[in-house]
């Protein structure tokens, strides 16, 4: 039997303490999501709040080794990650969408903490394949196995999604394998995320948008900071292994980023090549491609790929949240040459209204 290469590794204590959330953050969070009864916990001095069954898996997953031959798609959630995860496969794949289609993304494309982040009510549910959730997003799996040990045991070449933020991943990964960053506007972002576990939860969701907004600007959900997250990255896109992305540019000019995305990976696509990957990764034949947009029943209502739109919080937003969100992104943007393409006028300075 071969050793994991994880056995092998020298193993690093953790360069971050983790801490327990307040009792009174606790209950934000909790009001927000269903299932989970141990403590959340905040990571690092920004806080990265995560389940708390996350202490057990941290070491293991900054342990992990990297491999120089590994594509690692790391983004906050609802910020354009399945779509960016298809489109790399493809690319590197030699645009075989026929083998796409024979395999859903989340076995090409595993997610590596998504062990830890399960609900703890949740497992038994998921074991039983409860409402069909052993069939979404591998959950299946990931209740047998811990995801990030499935996915260290895997055969080369890997593709890796993640929602962590850099600092809480193996310390030599941008020096070792090549990773692909996508930030989305996070008024957006919220939107989505709302959606997700509402969706997910369906009737027995109780929160409104009201709370979970109230949640998203305290920094008081799985893996936010929002803005210290995307931060993280983009102070480092101009690293050799690092192509840094935004959501609004894919929207507005898909063939484009597929071809950074491409010189980045050392690929090379003719313009026709480009224009049928674009076509495959549209938000209608997204929508209707069950490898990617997987659902947790059988009639499809609960489904991973939701509108795929920039702008859309303006019809989730009331005059409040505005000015909410408006000392949320001017407070957390302030002092950082981070600027997203939907906060900047044509003079390309910040605006958030």
């Amino acid at each position: 039997m071969v050793p994991s290469p994880l056995a092998m590794a020298p193993w690093l204590e953790l360069p971050y303490d983790i801490q327990n959330v307040t009792p009174e953050e606790d209950k934000a969070i909790k009001k927000c999501l269903l299932g989970y009864t141990k403590t959340f916990v905040k990571c690092g001095k920004k806080g990265y709040v995560m389940p708390g069954a996350f202490r057990k898996h941290a070491e293991a997953i900054y342990n992990m080794r990297v491999r120089p031959d590994d594509i690692w798609v790391i983004t906050f959630p609802r910020s354009g990650t399945t779509w960016t995860q298809e489109m790399v496969w493809l690319i590197e794949n030699d645009l075989d969408f026929k083998a796409a289609k024979k395999q859903p993304l989340f076995d090409r494309f595993p997610m590596l903490e998504t062990t830890s982040q399960i609900p703890e009510v949740a497992f038994e549910l998921i074991k039983a394949n409860f409402m069909n959730l052993g069939y979404f997003q591998g959950l299946n799996l990931a209740v047998k196995v811990p995801s990030w040990k499935t996915i260290d045991e895997a055969p080369s070449p890997r593709f890796i999604k993640t929602h962590l933020p850099l600092s809480l991943l193996p310390p030599s990964l941008l020096n070792t394998a090549k990773v692909i960053y996508v930030a989305r506007d996070p008024r957006d972002v919220a939107v989505s995320y709302y959606y997700l576990h509402k969706m997910v939860s369906k009737t027995l969701m109780r929160s409104t948008f009201t709370h979970f907004w109230d949640a998203f600007r305290r920094d008081l959900l799985p893996w936010t900071p929002i803005i210290e997250h995307t931060n993280e990255a983009w102070e480092l896109r101009h690293k050799e292994n690092m192509h840094f992305l935004f959501y609004e540019d894919m929207i507005k000019d898909l063939p484009k980023v597929i071809r950074g995305v491409s010189k980045f990976l050392d690929r090379e696509y003719s313009e026709e090549q480009v224009g049928q990957l674009a076509d495959h990764l549209s938000f209608k034949s997204f929508q209707k491609n069950k490898t990617v947009n997987n659902s947790a029943n059988e009639n499809g209502e609960i489904q991973f790929i939701r509108k795929g739109e920039a702008g859309g919080w303006r019809t989730h937003f009331d005059a409040k949240m505005v000015v909410q969100a408006d000392e949320f992104l001017s407070k957390k943007l302030k002092g950082l040459s981070l600027k997203y393409p939907s906060l900047c006028n044509t003079d390309g300075e910040t605006t958030y209204l």
